[in-house]
């Protein structure tokens, strides 16, 4: 804030809500409040506005090696070794809903769908709401030619994407949810073709 929004501010009080006032703790704890979200912006630095400007920012590799080379395996589109990795997180931390997402799409690649579809359940036990194990078991659904049962876990991914205003995971700050909409014209592609659409 610089000085001079300090002192057209402080010209208003009736406008401000940063300045403290006289009325007691409360009005102080949002002054406070208001001076540290400012400080915090005023202070952050360049490549955190990235994240707002819709700029990808560069991803870490997880503290979990066996989970980076899964990822990275995963990435490259090496499914085999994608699996190799990622069998052994899941093993020590069998709640790592990302894990079996990752699992569940590497084990369809290989083309075992039992694996793929237990997998991407497993996912969505632990966490109801994960967008990527919805698109990617729709997606399995209609490899199998389960047209109904894509058509339902798209609905499923409709009301889990309604929750979603804002999302820094993809970049897309449209709607908040590529998972929908991608599994929405793979379905609308199944129902033009009666295939599964290429990925």
């Amino acid at each position: 804030m610089t000085g001079a929004a300090t002192i057209s501010l402080a010209a208003d009080p009736a406008r401000s809500t940063l300045l403290p006032d006289n009325r007691g703790g409360n009005g102080m704890r949002r002054w406070i409040k208001g001076a540290l979200a400012a400080a915090c912006v005023a202070t952050a630095p360049g490549g955190a506005w990235a994240v707002f400007s819709g700029d990808m920012s560069p991803r870490a590799r997880s503290g979990d090696s066996d989970y980076a080379d899964g990822v990275e395996a995963w990435e490259r589109k090496d499914w085999a070794a994608a699996v190799a990795a990622l069998e052994k997180v899941v093993a020590r931390r069998p709640w790592h809903d990302n894990a079996h997402s990752l699992l569940g799409y590497s084990w369809r690649k290989l083309g075992e769908y039992e694996k793929s579809l237990a997998h991407y359940h497993t996912a969505l036990e632990l966490n109801p709401r994960h967008r990527q194990a919805l698109e990617y078991l729709g997606r399995a659904y209609l490899e199998l030619h389960w047209p109904d049962k894509a058509e339902e876990t798209l609905a499923q991914l409709g009301g889990v994407c309604r929750f979603v205003a804002l999302t820094f995971s993809d970049g897309d700050f449209s709607d908040g949810c590529v998972e929908y909409r991608s599994l929405s014209e793979a379905v609308a592609y199944y129902q033009r073709t009666g295939q599964p659409p290429a990925e």
